[in-house]
């Protein structure tokens, strides 16, 4: 039996850091704050960064691809990373005033390697991400 006082119980009731919160805790991470419009990074430059929204909302976008939209508490562009793609896929655009951390491609791989259950949220937002796009999907048969 155990009790509330070991160590195993404390792990179990303690929540876990978001992406966000590791990334922003990151030595290496920068913050960034750029009103509505600004350009984050445009398709075509190097890949060299994961990005963690604080606040605002911003818009990915590229010709034929449609839009992704990315709001408080989620990463995105990971998916460049992890592909070991050499240049973004889309650009990206604040559609209101933005706080965010940009986190270096090696650090971010160090992050995931310190925090593999990092993945597993991510994975699951993307998960959600995915499913809400075959729902709406269905309303324009």
């Amino acid at each position: 039996m155990e009790h509330v006082g070991e160590p195993s119980a404390l792990i179990a009731t303690s929540p876990l850091p978001s992406p966000v919160e590791l990334i922003a805790e990151h030595a290496h991470a920068d913050q960034h704050t750029v009103p509505t419009g600004a350009i984050l990074f445009r398709r075509s430059e190097p890949v060299q960064a994961i990005y963690a929204l604080e606040r605002g909302l911003v818009e990915l976008s590229a010709p034929g691809a449609g839009r992704l939209r990315y709001g408080a508490g989620e990463v995105f562009f990971y998916e460049d990373l992890a592909g070991n793609r050499l240049h973004h896929s889309r650009d990206a655009r604040a559609l209101t005033p933005v706080a965010f951390v940009r986190l270096p491609r090696i650090s971010f791989l160090e992050l995931v390697h310190r925090h593999p259950t990092m993945v597993l949220s991510l994975l699951e937002r993307q998960h959600s991400r995915l499913r809400e796009q075959r729902l709406d999907a269905c309303h324009f048969y």
